[in-house]
């Protein structure tokens, strides 16, 4: 699905990759949207545990999480964009239910950053004034922009200058 979309992955496809029978598959997930649902769910892990690897309480971590970002993207030859948000793309507007869980997929993944953000102005690296939520919004937005760019354009370039813009925006805030 994050191949080649949701839209054009058949269930016949799914069963064939999987090694599954239908009735397998339709005792786990009722319909495609469960499964999507699932996919969604899966990819939100996938991506958190890609952040979880890096201390992004700390600015050296934020770096280093935004060049592992950007070296999977280009591992992946610039194709099929962010694995969490090139899925919600073609969902969001089809089912609320899936949309629902979309945003709070995304809402999970900028929490753990604002929450990064928040325990760099506890220790004093973060001024007082700062909004750790909204940074990690907008940060969201810049990434997924970039995500968006480098797969368009089929080069780094713009998710590099979508993270260093973000990595920029954050670090205004440094004390």
């Amino acid at each position: 699905m994050h191949r080649q979309g949701v839209g054009a992955t058949s269930v016949d496809q799914i069963l064939l990759e999987s090694g599954t029978g239908k009735s397998q598959l339709y005792h786990y997930f009722s319909t495609k949207s469960d499964l999507v649902e699932a996919v969604l769910r899966h990819q939100l892990e996938q991506v958190l545990a890609d952040q979880r690897r890096f201390d992004i309480a700390t600015w050296d971590g934020i770096e280093r999480w935004f060049d592992s970002m950007l070296r999977a993207q280009e591992e992946r030859g610039f194709r099929g964009g962010c694995p969490l948000g090139s899925l919600v793309a073609e969902v969001v507007d089809r089912d609320d239910r899936l949309r629902t869980i979309a945003a709070e997929a995304f809402s999970a993944w900028e929490d753990r950053l604002a929450t990064g953000l928040a325990a760099l102005m506890e220790q004093g690296e973060l001024r007082h004034h700062a909004d750790p939520g909204r940074l990690a919004e907008e940060t969201m937005a810049t990434v997924q922009g970039g995500y968006l760019l480098s797969t368009t354009k089929r080069t780094a370039r713009p998710m590099r200058q979508a993270l260093d813009a973000a990595f920029e925006r954050l670090t205004s805030f440094a004390s």
